[in-house]
């Protein structure tokens, strides 16, 4: 991937992105919680750079571009499909304390995907109910909460279906509780 991503870059200037833009919208993520400004942004950018033939692959198509950019900033360490709580979260952005003791928020974020002729809103529903109860468990993993160092860790699914995100969802882990 980073190859097609170096090369694409190079040769047809497709991934035309405002890293200045992408930076700033990170940096309010990590200290103000403005979360889903930075998710919307990319779901832009992966639909304005990316094909149907990359649909094959699916989730992983917007995974790996979530990852690609999410490293753009050093603010986290992004760890994907790390082994938590009896499971594999999609991504984890763990505050990079030792750089930035001020941190405020660490994120866990788990992906669904449905191709676009097998989106519907009961399926996102069940889609939606489904991460809830992934990032419950990967929430209470002893790894995540001593990563997180104090900071406030919120937990974020996004849905696409193909190139578009239908929903972007916060549970409530505040306290140990956590509401689906």
């Amino acid at each position: 991937m980073y190859e097609y991503l170096r090369e694409g870059y190079e040769d047809t200037d497709v991934f035309n992105l405002d890293f200045w833009r992408l930076g700033e919208l990170i940096r309010d993520m990590a200290y103000e919680e403005k979360w889903e400004p930075v998710f919307r942004f990319l779901a832009d950018e992966v639909r304005k750079q990316t094909s149907v033939r990359d649909y094959l692959s699916g989730e992983k198509v917007i995974q790996t571009f979530l990852l690609a950019y999410l490293n753009v900033t050093d603010y986290y360490i992004i760890r994907s499909e790390e082994e938590m709580g009896k499971g594999f979260a999609d991504l984890y952005l763990e505050p990079f304390n030792s750089k930035y003791p001020d941190l405020k928020y660490a994120y866990l974020i788990e992906l669904k995907y449905s191709s676009r002729g097998g989106f519907s809103e009961e399926k996102m529903k069940e889609q939606l109910t489904e991460a809830g109860r992934q990032l419950a468990r990967y929430a209470d993993d002893e790894r995540v909460v001593r990563r997180s160092n104090g900071t406030t860790l919120k937990c974020i699914s996004l849905v696409f279906s193909g190139w578009e995100l239908k929903a972007a969802e916060e549970y409530d882990h505040s306290g140990g509780a956590f509401t689906i």
